[in-house]
């Protein structure tokens, strides 16, 4: 991407700052959408084995997305290449307890009062099944630096907005349309950056945007869509 005035040099030091502050950012929310849901006494450390598994996974993988890209902005693309082939692992392990765990919260019998069995499976299922594609995606094109920075900011942003959901309740004004729309909120920040120094959006984010609103439609109708309600109905036990 270079239709900017500055100097490829300046351009890539601010990618690197903002790509970090973001990152930052991801943490920061992460942290306080849990922490205060578990202040709340919405949530708490009587949750099965599974759940706590899940729960450190997520939280490996947030560290690590915070990680590589300090690495990056220190400029230590050696340690950050070889730490990558960790995160291909840590990618596939993630997709596998989101499924795993999906699939246990549905057979557990327990729903949260504003979800319907549907409802809570499709979320879950929908989310991973995003963060799987776009992570992969971003894992192929490790090559091409720009699109692999892009997608992968993308897939950690699907993978980490149960934080957002949960501040969402926390506010009282959480629905479907707030819960997209702050996820969207993330990506339009990240496109009006490249706006602004590249004064155009990478192609990227519309393959992001893509799949999340995607996974946003699918939130919505599967649960209303007669044969998964039926399979989410019959896995929770009614």
């Amino acid at each position: 991407m270079e239709h900017s005035l500055l100097r490829p040099d300046i351009l890539q030091k601010r990618e690197r700052i903002f790509f970090l502050a973001i990152a930052v950012a991801i943490v920061v929310a992460v942290v306080s959408g849990f922490g205060l849901f578990f202040l709340a006494g919405f949530s708490s450390f009587d949750a099965p084995l599974s759940v706590h598994i899940h729960a450190v996974t997520f939280m490996i993988w947030v560290f690590f997305y915070l990680a590589q890209n300090a690495l990056v902005f220190r400029n230590n693309l050696v340690l950050h290449r070889k730490f990558g082939w960790f995160g291909t692992g840590l990618v596939a392990w993630v997709v596998l307890v989101g499924l795993v765990t999906t699939y246990l919260s549905a057979t557990s019998g327990h729903t949260p009062p504003i979800f319907t069995p549907a409802s809570l499976f499709a979320l879950n299922l929908m989310m991973i099944l995003t963060f799987a594609v776009l992570a992969s995606a971003a894992i192929w094109a490790r090559k091409q630096t720009d699109w692999h920075r892009r997608l992968m900011l993308c897939a950690t942003i699907c993978v980490i907005a149960p934080a957002f959901g949960r501040l969402l309740i926390l506010l009282g004004v959480r629905t479907h349309l707030n819960f997209m729309l702050v996820i969207l909120s993330w990506i339009a920040v990240a496109a009006a950056f490249d706006l602004v120094a590249y004064r155009k959006v990478h192609a990227a984010y519309a393959w992001g945007f893509g799949a999340i609103i995607v996974m946003g439609l699918a939130i919505q109708f599967l649960p209303v869509f007669p044969p998964f309600v039926s399979l989410a109905d019959g896995l929770a036990g009614k």
